[in-house]
């Protein structure tokens, strides 16, 4: 049943996306695209909330019956970045794109709308549809929270997904636990004292400083860390000096710490600013450590990873096509934030085009696979019909 409805509403969610890829919007920018959901979703007869976060929509099916309280969410932004694509329905807006997937999420959801829609006598409780702002800008979800969204009712359980070029289309990856790591960023600034360079006595340089930091830094993983934990650091960004006959009295460094388990995350922290100061202070220097919070780690719920995979088996054509992955990603995605207040699972959803480059993520070339979209409609039904189903 769920298949045969799914595929009335395949043409008008491919068209949906080609329309969000066409006229992207960068985070908290996303004004036209609110308002083309908003419209549809009040057109399929839900109660919608608007400028939830700044720009987010939300979309509420209240079944009048007594249940559970779920909620499903799509990101909404795009990237700064040029895209190289040639696709007919390339974006309009120079140097803005959605790179990330996020033009299917939002065309999914909408597609998962109209599906509840035709099922809703089957369903009990309560369902929200959050379409979220700024999930690139290291906030929206936050601020969606902040706003009330997951609250009167009280969600009890939030579901969400990612377009995954790595897998081919019809298949998904899920894992439970955690799923992806923290993204911090780290500024080091180096003070010495500048000199000519005919008078290095005289003078303390920064730069020397810096190298020397950077190699303590570079033993922090291997002797702080377990070798059966997820952790890492990459100095992305050096800089110095002025000119070539002066001594550098100045220099910066800067970079991203990236791990799973928050007591590592504070290991390196400490250990990066002792290294840091410790060092400088030892040449006669000085130097100041900042680190700017990014995401905390996804860390999927095991109770709700089961539904989707339930789900998922209802949904995809064979059971081998669910992947179980076996470590966390690396990346970084702000439905970690939504974790941090109640139970929450994001799944990957395969969507690798067979015979045409589909790029990767963050990429100018991405380049997704339309037919990928049915599934991720039919696991989001399918996941409410077992949840919420009578």
């Amino acid at each position: 049943m769920i298949n045969d409805i799914v595929e009335k509403y395949v043409p008008h969610v491919i068209e949906y996306r080609r329309r969000f890829h066409q006229l992207p919007e960068l985070s908290f920018e996303e004004f036209e695209t609110s308002e083309f959901i908003a419209e549809k979703l009040k057109e399929l007869g839900y109660s919608v909330r608007t400028n939830i976060g700044g720009t987010g929509v939300m979309a509420v099916l209240d079944t009048g019956r007594p249940g559970p309280v779920i909620a499903f969410r799509a990101d909404m932004d795009a990237l700064p970045i040029m895209e190289e694509t040639d696709l007919p329905y390339d974006s309009r807006r120079v140097g803005v794109m959605h790179a990330c997937g996020h033009d299917g999420h939002m065309a999914i959801l909408l597609g998962t709308a109209a599906v509840l829609m035709e099922i809703r006598d089957q369903l009990t409780g309560v369902i929200k549809l959050i379409f979220q702002p700024g999930e690139e800008a290291n906030g929206g979800a936050r601020c969606i929270i902040n706003d009330g969204a997951l609250r009167d009712p009280d969600v009890s359980g939030i579901y969400a997904l990612h377009m995954m070029p790595d897998l081919p289309t019809g298949t998904i990856g899920v894992k439970s636990g955690y799923m992806t790591a923290t993204d911090d960023e780290f500024y080091i600034k180096v003070h010495g004292r500048e000199a000519h360079s005919s008078e290095p006595e005289a003078g303390v340089n920064a730069i020397t400083i810096a190298s020397q930091i950077v190699m303590g830094l570079n033993t922090i993983i291997g002797a702080n860390i377990s070798p059966f934990d997820v952790g890492t650091f990459s100095i992305c960004k050096i800089s110095g000096g002025d000119a070539i006959n002066v001594i550098p009295n100045y220099a910066e460094m800067s970079g991203m710490i990236r791990c799973v388990e928050a007591k590592n995350k504070q290991t390196i922290r400490d250990k990066m600013t002792a290294i840091a100061e410790s060092t400088a202070a030892g040449f006669g220097g000085s130097a100041e450590v900042e680190f700017i919070q990014g995401f905390p780690a996804v860390n999927n719920d095991a109770r709700l990873t089961v539904n989707v995979m339930d789900a998922a088996e209802k949904s995809l054509e064979h059971k081998d096509d669910i992947v179980v992955i076996q470590r966390p990603h690396l990346g970084s995605e702000d439905f970690a934030y939504y974790q941090e207040e109640l139970p929450g699972v994001i799944f990957m959803l395969g969507c690798r085009q067979e015979d045409v480059e589909t790029g990767s993520l963050h990429s100018a070339i991405l380049n997704i696979d339309e037919g990928s979209f049915r599934y991720g409609m039919r696991i989001f039904a399918n996941i409410a019909l077992d949840v919420c189903g009578k």
